[in-house]
């Protein structure tokens, strides 16, 4: 059976719903993707490493995983802790503005926790995915610790994919971002960025340049998103530019990119190539910014019939 390992964090989500009144749900960048992959490739046996509290809200979270199809075989559980939370709202265009409450989140001590069983749990899988929020959430010291157990299990896994998802403000400063997230890149055979974190990172605008400096770390196959641009694929020397479905109007861009990733090591799992698993993330994404949250229902973003059909390849 294909099995992927999902390292991150899984949070409390309050979405507004009118001025005063919030819908509770949970998401967390890779828990996101664990979702989408699972439903693109549901015979997949979907891991989520991470870190819960034994209270009432932790065990909420846990169901509400199983009922995704998630296995928390690898959620290590902290007695006394508690999961973070985050509120979210959104503008008139549908960008989101978030507020969290995370400091003491249990998910911040996986790598503490996977230490206190043994790293031969994660040998064999086909995909260890992780996000750079996975490491940001770390200290200073696991943070290079955590690269190293990468680096060791480059021998041990299929493949490693890595987004980088900056976000500076849980990094002490943009130098520490930076020189975390280009080691986690040097380890990674595939790069799931957008546009936004590399010229964040590297200060670099043309995604084609983007592209080359990424693959300049050593990871050979880059799926860059350009938002309503579509993404650009790098498989080795190939490029190919694939446009956004188009859609009516954007509801919520949260989970947007999650859900990309997801598709997309799903397909790349099924065997499907890189431009091929680029559609099916542009498609799925496409999906679920029509929709509030960050987790849309199944029947949103997988649905029997395809809602949105993708535009020719542009190859450079």
């Amino acid at each position: 059976m294909t099995r992927v390992v999902c390292i991150g964090e899984c949070m409390v989500e309050l979405r507004a719903v009118g001025t005063d009144n919030f819908v509770r749900g949970y998401a967390g960048d890779v828990y996101n993707t664990a979702v989408y992959l699972k439903r693109s490739l549901p015979e997949a046996r979907v891991q989520f490493l991470t870190g819960t509290g034994d209270d009432a809200m932790s065990r909420a979270m846990r169901t509400a995983w199983h009922a995704e199809g998630i296995d928390d075989t690898l959620a290590f559980t902290v007695n006394g802790g508690s999961p973070g939370l985050y509120l979210i709202e959104n503008d008139t265009r549908g960008e989101r503005r978030f507020q969290y409450w995370r400091s003491n989140s249990a998910a911040r001590r996986w790598l503490e926790l996977l230490r206190g069983q043994d790293e031969a749990v994660l040998w064999g899988a086909d995909v260890i995915y992780l996000s750079g929020i996975s490491l940001a959430i770390l200290s200073r010291e696991e943070r290079i610790g955590a690269v190293e157990l990468l680096r060791r299990l480059r021998s041990r896994v299929g493949r490693i994919a890595f987004d980088p998802n900056v976000r500076l403000r849980l990094w002490e400063t943009p130098q520490a971002a930076a020189e975390t997230i280009e080691a986690a890149f040097s380890i990674a055979d595939i790069a799931l960025p957008s546009t936004e974190d590399v010229r964040t990172l590297l200060h670099i605008d043309d995604p084609a340049e983007q592209v080359n400096r990424l693959q300049g770390f050593g990871v050979r196959e880059v799926a860059l998103t350009l938002g309503a641009d579509g993404c650009l694929i790098a498989d080795g020397e190939a490029r190919t530019r694939l446009p956004a479905p188009s859609v009516e109007s954007v509801t919520d861009s949260s989970g947007a990119g999650d859900a990309f990733n997801g598709a997309y090591l799903a397909a790349r799992l099924a065997g499907g190539s890189a431009v091929e698993a680029a559609r099916s993330g542009l498609l799925v994404g496409s999906r679920v910014i029509v929709h509030a949250g960050a987790v849309v229902p199944a029947s949103v973003s997988h649905p029997t019939v395809p809602a949105v059909t993708c535009l020719p390849a542009q190859h450079d």
